[in-house]
């Protein structure tokens, strides 16, 4: 059972305290993403409040509606959410499933997943929102390769094993926040404690590339499929072919694409094409006014845009456009 704190979690980190639902429901808006919350009680009102402090790549926070609420934010797009309460309970319906969570059992929203919930009255809950693109590289960066759809987790997060040290975790890190009020969000110590986190869930956590973590084969890959790789990130937006990188390895095709299956569990040509959707990507976040997808896409390689725009999307579990949108 996780401890109720004898206060508000990072309650000198306070963001509102309000029994207006529209103000409530801005207010959390502005920290995680817009949404309907509906009371209940026809005509009810809320005792809703918020504590939260933002870090370099996740959100920690703990809030409260106060009143029995129904809460419909649909897909997150951008961030993960870990959620955990430390009193009453709440029903979450995703697309994987429900979860009925409590003081015992968490859950884990992914960005591509619609999903709708309900608070009773009574919960309180400790919130780590978790921005997409940072788990998202880091978990490329376990598994030494872009990742070719999204990462979903698992929703539910039981107490036991791993999921009881990730919320340990979690009191010891709003603890340490609060106790050095005037430390710097970007510090050495909490940029350590982001990363600590984000590994233990990924490793500890079910979701779809868990077992390609797992069974990574222990061998360093050989020379040729990492004289590859560092090519093809130096060289993505050239014309590349696969007569290239037979060229580049040093080794006969079949070898090539042998040493890619193998350690990689792709082939040098997908990695290819993961590594320009990833800078296309990178691109449409930072595009300036009166760019076009066609014309990023393009510059990455992509000519035939139907296609681009289905792998684009089985990748980032997004469209192009819906990306651009979010500059």
């Amino acid at each position: 059972m996780l401890e109720r704190p004898s206060h508000r979690p990072l309650d000198n980190h306070r963001l509102f305290a309000s029994h207006d639902v529209d103000d409530a429901r801005m207010r959390v808006a502005s920290i995680y993403c817009d949404h309907r919350l509906t009371p209940c009680e026809r005509g009810g009102r809320v005792d809703a409040w918020q504590n939260a402090i933002k870090l370099k790549r996740m959100t920690l926070g703990a809030m409260s509606y106060g009143a029995d609420v129904n809460v419909e934010p649909g897909r997150l797009e951008n961030f993960y959410l870990m959620m955990l309460p430390y009193s009453g309970q709440a029903a979450i319906e995703t697309e994987a499933g429900r979860v009925d969570a409590n003081d015992r059992v968490g859950t884990m929203l992914n960005p591509t997943e619609h999903v709708s919930m309900r608070w009773s009255a009574d919960c309180a809950k400790l919130m780590v929102r978790i921005e997409r693109d940072a788990i998202e590289r880091h978990m490329s960066a376990m598994l030494g390769r872009p990742l070719r759809q999204p990462l979903n987790f698992r929703p539910a997060i039981s107490r036991n094993g791993h999921g009881d040290s990730w919320w340990q975790f979690v009191q010891l890190l709003i603890a340490h926040i609060e106790n050095q009020s005037r430390l710097g969000n970007h510090s050495a110590t909490l940029d350590h404690l982001e990363t600590a986190l984000i590994s233990s869930l990924l490793e500890g956590q079910s979701h779809n590339y868990s077992e390609a973590l797992h069974g990574r084969h222990c061998n360093v890959a050989p020379q040729h499929v990492r004289l590859v790789e560092n090519y093809i990130e130096d060289h993505a937006a050239e014309p590349i072919g696969m007569e290239d990188l037979v060229q580049i390895s040093g080794v006969s095709g079949r070898a090539l694409y042998d040493g890619f299956r193998r350690f990689r569990d792709t082939s040098p040509m997908a990695h290819l094409r993961t590594v320009r959707l990833r800078r296309v990507r990178d691109d449409l976040l930072e595009a300036p006014d009166g760019a076009t997808v066609s014309e990023i896409a393009s510059r990455w390689g992509f000519f035939e845009f139907g296609r681009f725009a289905g792998h684009y999307r089985q990748m980032f579990g997004e469209t192009p456009s819906q990306t651009m949108r979010r500059r």
